[in-house]
């Protein structure tokens, strides 16, 4: 082909084609269209597609590997058909790879294979001290070493040969590592829910790429009234300690007691007659004097400024003027999705923070998130009579628990009671015992343990479903969720006692946990083909919620088709009991 260039691939028996003419692109989708799998990977100038550039598109078959220079070709317009359809691509890290060639040149890849989350999804949680970096996973699996050293080489200027070489096996080994992941796959009964996992990576990049929009100017008024509130809680915590002598005044508790020092706040309680066996949260609130109110005030105070009202704006792209946050999928071992740089998931819940992320102008948020989903998978899991009839019956649970609990009429509970029982509620699915449920009633154990017994005995096959899971990752160390999700456990003998209680409380949670976040993965893709021909765009995803920017005429109709969306995707997983789905329009994100 003129305009190509043939050269050996490291200690490979076979060629790769350097293609560097656009004339030469009809060839190689001639190659590529009738091949069942192309493996598949980029070389890139930078890490963002906003700052950065693709220089390389490598496309491997087992007969033959192209090496396309995106410089030389330009539009990559006639290989669309082989990249959105047709043959599955094989690629690691998919994400990085998509976001590239979607945001460069509008090409959606599909369908995809990405031996990364394919890794991940086999290790079945068990991350720690675990690289899952294409060298790490290929002599993992493949026993075959990969170099990785031109990888840190200047892709911009012209190209070396062993920066070809390099190029071209790394699409290339994507070829046997996806056969060895498949299959391993399949024998592990985690086909269906790597498709859900493969089919989000496309969603999730385009989320990335749309960003959100953070008002800065309410931002930062928001910052200096939260700093307000901080000094105030630092003032009333100052006064409940006595001043040693010759000690600075506290200036923010700065000279006088260093907040992040354990010893030293168990001391200055101790001046108050308090002795605290520790600082956490738990302990805090038992405690009934004021100080204790005052020092778990002050720290979630400095918390927000710190981790989020100083932080948030750095993060602002000069480009897009938006927050481009990263997500991860499989890093955390529920499934659920995790999120940095920064976590737009974990944004304090209150109005007012919520409220300074928003549409542009012209635009509107729809907000939608799934109601109760977590107990609804709770139902569904446990077959627990009275939890399915109250969902099939369209009951508040929450309600109706207090009711059984106090042993009131319905419509006798009260705003307190129907609080308690949502805590009880959430908080026994989480594996909570009296100690902590207690202290977050704000009342004794041991009426938290009487509270715990009288739930249970108005739904004995919730406990009976969460003591099972339990002694069954204790036994077997393994747990599924409905979709098939894995998740290993340690062997108990080699934890300590602390460590068991927190692995059987993540057992009983799995199952739960892990069924939301498959239904929230098939959302994001149901959400994703859903919005696709319009202006509407998939801009944050918490877990069980999604906010979608689009302009305000459309609003209406991009809210139901999500709501559709959303429960078809729960309805996939649940079967017993109804999917609800709360949507509503708004020019600025709330709850």
């Amino acid at each position: 082909m003129e305009g190509t260039e043939t050269g050996r691939v490291g200690s490979s028996a076979r060629d790769f084609t350097l293609v560097a003419s656009p004339e030469d692109l009809p060839r190689v989708v001639d190659s590529l269209k009738g091949a069942p799998l192309i493996g598949t990977d980029i070389e890139t100038t930078g890490l963002s597609p906003r700052d950065s550039k693709a220089r390389l598109l490598q496309l491997a078959t087992p007969e033959e590997t192209f090496v396309i220079d995106l410089f030389a070709v330009g539009s990559i317009e006639p290989l669309r058909p082989v990249l959105e359809a047709g043959p599955v691509k094989i690629l690691h890290n998919a994400k990085f790879d998509y976001a590239f060639l979607f945001d460069l040149y509008g090409v959606r890849l599909a369908p995809l294979f990405d031996t990364m989350l394919a890794a991940q999804l086999l290790s079945g949680g068990e991350h720690e001290g675990r690289s899952y970096s294409l060298e790490s996973v290929a002599e993992r699996y493949l026993d075959e070493e990969v170099d990785k050293s031109a990888r840190r080489d200047d892709w911009a200027g012209e190209l070396s040969e062993r920066q070809l070489e390099y190029a071209a096996k790394d699409a290339r080994i994507l070829l046997p590592l996806q056969e060895r992941l498949r299959s391993e796959l399949e024998e592990q009964g985690l086909k269906l829910v790597s498709r859900i996992e493969f089919g989000a990576v496309g969603a999730l990049a385009e989320m990335e790429l749309a960003g959100i929009k953070l008002d800065v100017a309410k931002w930062g008024e928001l910052e200096v009234v939260v700093r307000e509130r901080r000094d105030r809680a630092a003032e009333r915590l100052e006064s409940f300690f006595p001043q040693p002598e010759g000690m600075l005044p506290l200036e923010g508790l700065g000279p006088s007691l260093n907040l992040n020092s354990p010893k030293q706040i168990t001391d200055a309680f101790k001046s108050l007659g308090i002795d605290l066996p520790d600082t956490k949260v738990w302990t805090l609130l038992k405690v009934e004097h004021p100080a204790a109110k005052a020092l778990l005030e002050y720290r979630e105070l400095q918390k927000k400024l710190g981790t989020y009202l100083e932080t948030y704006p750095k993060y602002i792209h000069p480009k897009t003027g938006r927050i481009h946050a990263s997500f991860l999928q499989c890093r955390v071992p529920t499934g659920r999705l995790a999120c940095t740089n920064p976590n737009v998931q974990q944004i304090p819940n209150e109005d007012e923070f919520r409220s300074c992320f928003v549409a542009e102008e012209g635009n509107t948020l729809v907000i939608a998130d799934y109601s109760q989903i977590e107990l609804r998978i709770l139902a569904e899991v446990s077959e627990d009579p009275e939890f399915v009839r109250a969902f099939n019956e369209g009951e508040d649970l929450h309600r109706l628990t207090a009711a059984t609990m106090y042993d009131v009429p319905m419509e006798s509970v009260t705003k307190e009671q129907r609080s308690d029982a949502k805590r009880i509620n959430f908080g026994l699915m989480y594996g909570r015992g009296a100690k902590s449920l207690s202290a977050q009633l704000g009342t004794d154990e041991a009426r938290g343990r009487r509270l715990i017994n009288e739930y249970f005995a108005n739904y004995p096959r919730v406990q009976k479903f969460l003591q099972e899971t339990a002694a069954r990752a204790t036994k077997e160390r393994t747990l599924r969720t409905l979709a098939g999700r894995v998740r290993k456990f340690r062997d108990e003998d080699d934890l300590g006692r602390q460590d068991k209680g927190a692995m059987r409380r993540e057992a009983m949670n799995y199952p739960i946990q892990g069924a939301s976040a498959d239904i929230a993965k098939l959302a994001l893709i149901y959400i994703n083909k859903e919005l696709r021909g319009t202006d509407a765009r998939l801009i944050n995803s918490i877990h069980d919620e999604f906010v979608i920017e689009c302009p305000e005429d459309i609003a209406p109709e991009v809210s139901e088709k999500v709501k559709l969306a959303m429960t078809r995707a729960g309805e996939k997983i649940l079967k017993k009991v109804p999917v609800e789905v709360e949507t509503m329009i708004s020019p600025e994100w709330r709850k």
